[in-house]
């Protein structure tokens, strides 16, 4: 092999080794700050249920506890829509970062008329659908009465 053929050779894979770093480094990026929003949600939760918990602890009357359920539930249901749209928004952008990093365009997702591209949002809404079944289940679940939840305990003779 001539010189010339050679260093074209090894220049072209350096460039896809710096491209496949890049990828790699972008990958690990996204995932680390999935990681941080995800510890930080963890710990926002934590420190509601033992705020919502004492706060429980020292309602009075049935209308405090009600006022309490509806004000957990509303704050709730924002900071799980806050949660999942900084989830998206994250992988919005590691899926743009990657695009940049390989040297393509990233595509459009919303209002393309590209058939893999509806087929990846019916497969999106599939799964939130069975997500949000799923937790419907769950909670129409019978309650254990407290009776069978714990062992019973002889009677002394």
């Amino acid at each position: 092999m001539t010189t010339q053929a050679e260093d074209f050779l090894v220049q072209a894979w350096k460039q896809q080794l710096d491209v496949g770093l890049r990828l790699v480094e972008a990958m690990a990026d996204g995932a680390t700050r999935l990681r941080e929003m995800q510890i930080e949600a963890a710990t926002d939760a934590h420190a509601d249920a033992v705020a919502t918990r004492k706060s429980i602890a020292a309602a009075a009357d049935v209308t405090q506890l009600l006022k309490l359920q509806t004000e957990w539930a509303r704050a709730n249901a924002e900071k799980c829509a806050a949660y999942w749209r900084a989830l998206a928004e994250i992988a919005a952008q590691t899926r743009n970062e990657l695009a940049r990093c390989a040297g393509v365009q990233a595509p459009a997702l919303i209002g393309s008329d590209d058939d893999s591209k509806k087929a990846l949002l019916s497969l999106i809404d599939n799964a939130y659908k069975q997500w949000l079944d799923t937790t419907q289940q769950f909670y129409k679940l019978p309650a254990i009465p407290a009776e069978a939840a714990t062992p019973k305990r002889r009677a002394a003779a």
